[in-house]
């Protein structure tokens, strides 16, 4: 699993993390506007553009260090 997440946009990542921060624990209508806000943010980022690049070009993203 870690080298799955390692493999994960660094930018998202964090998103991700600090989303699950603010609405754990709350109700789901409560947080759900947040929600769709920050995943349609994320989804137009360059980070999203250049992993979607990478998946359609059969590459690795930018962010995921080469193995020697």
């Amino acid at each position: 699993m870690v080298a799955t997440l390692l493999t994960s946009g660094p930018e998202a990542v964090v998103v991700a993390k600090r989303l699950i921060e603010m609405v754990a624990g709350k109700k789901v209508d409560e947080v759900m506007p947040l929600t769709v806000l920050t995943i349609a943010e994320r989804r137009a980022s360059a980070e999203a553009k250049e992993g979607l690049t990478a998946f359609l070009e059969k590459r690795s993203p930018s962010w995921v260090k080469k193995q020697d």
